[in-house]
């Protein structure tokens, strides 16, 4: 199959501030079979994204959506989970955040052009530049990454940028699927990015496992680690309804403190490290939520943070990432994409003679079931 002349002139965007363009616009793409999204925002100091432009193309123009002017996102909504039309993007996990917070919805069906990068033998966390690069021979610069996408009007700068993000991923999908389809990988990708919509799509209203990634959390003991859930709880919910990162809150080793010697005044707050803005604002609260924990029945309590892999089982994970590495040589795939560290040493944890959800899908047949049989006999 002949690839396509690659477009280099990028186009003047047309320019989506109303709700009748934008639903006008969604009328033309829903007959695409597939198109270029991607989204600029800004997050500096806050907690959530704070969306300032989305940008869409398809084979006829590309679109820019200003988002601090749109009211109704129904349409494009709408057309963003159309099980018909495949929504293109790169490296796409904080573009499915910008678009959950814009109308609450993840893309779907999508194909990360980073995932099938690295699928297709171009190596992993491909950045967009270098995908240009590779795939339609062209040096594309990247001095407006980080400017000021929520100013009114853009700088013609800005808008060039924007447009050639979409203009360039829309050229690069069908050579990339070509790829995937001569090395019978389309299924592998398609895996991948059902994944992502799949994680992106849980709803973050449960924050009770948030004091897992606590850092060395697992040193705690077993009251000391419900405090810390409890904390952790309450970090969650104040950092979203400040808009603020979590350590404007508190840090980890604040919670790591607090939950190890239970603070009980004011005094011992400040001492445990949390911010004096919170303790004034907060301190009543944290010292009710650590005396409540403590007050609570063993039953309770959370399941035991995992702790480090012994030394022995960190030798056998090591043999095993041998064998990841020989496998993924022989693919033409990076090792931590065919199975990373923390699918290793799942399977290190996971029971006997049983994958964990990691390793499954495609992974099974080319490497989980291999390093299940290699992790079986070594250690018979």
């Amino acid at each position: 199959m002949t690839e396509p002349r690659v477009q280099t002139e990028v186009p003047v965007p047309e320019w989506i501030a109303t709700d009748q363009q934008l639903n006008d616009a969604c009328i033309r793409w829903s007959s695409a079979d597939f198109l270029a999204v991607d989204t600029e925002f800004v997050r500096t100091s806050t907690f959530y994204p704070k969306p300032g432009l989305i940008q869409v193309a398809d084979k006829h123009a590309c679109a820019l959506i200003d988002p601090l002017a749109i009211n109704d996102w129904s349409k494009f909504k709408a057309l963003m989970q159309s099980p018909d039309v495949v929504k293109v993007f790169h490296s796409c996990a904080e573009d499915l955040e910008v678009c959950k917070r814009i109308f609450d919805a993840v893309p779907s069906p999508l194909f990360d052009t980073q995932i099938a990068m690295a699928l297709s033998g171009y190596g992993g966390s491909v950045g967009f530049q270098r995908a240009v690069s590779e795939l339609l021979d062209l040096d594309i610069p990247k001095e407006a990454t980080r400017t000021d996408w929520l100013q009114r009007p853009l700088t013609p700068v800005q808008m060039e940028y924007a447009t050639a993000d979409v203009f360039y991923l829309f050229q690069i999908y069908p050579r990339l699927k070509q790829k995937l389809e001569s090395l019978g990988r389309e299924a592998w990708v398609e895996e991948e990015c059902e994944r992502l919509v799949v994680a992106a799509s849980q709803p973050d209203t449960d924050f009770s496992g948030a004091f897992q990634r606590v850092k060395s959390g697992w040193k705690l003991r077993p009251q000391e680690q419900s405090i810390l859930q409890q904390l952790a709880v309450w970090r969650e919910e104040e950092a979203r309804a400040r808009d603020v990162p979590r350590n404007k809150v508190a840090d980890d080793p604040a919670l790591w403190n607090l939950s190890r010697f239970k603070a009980r005044n004011r005094d011992q707050l400040f001492k445990a490290g949390l911010r004096a803005n919170i303790i004034k604002e907060c301190g009543k609260q944290v010292l009710q939520i650590i005396q409540q924990a403590q007050a609570n029945d063993s039953d309770e309590w959370p399941e035991l943070l995992q702790r480090p892999l012994s030394v022995d089982d960190g030798n056998l994970m090591k043999l095993l990432k041998k064998g990841v590495i020989k496998k993924a040589e022989s693919l033409n795939i990076p090792p931590e994409v065919l199975a990373n560290k923390k699918a290793l040493e799942a399977l290190m944890r996971a029971p006997d003679n049983e994958l964990p959800p990691i390793l499954l899908g495609w992974r099974k047949s080319e490497i989980g079931d291999a390093l299940l049989a290699h992790l079986k006999e070594i250690r018979q």
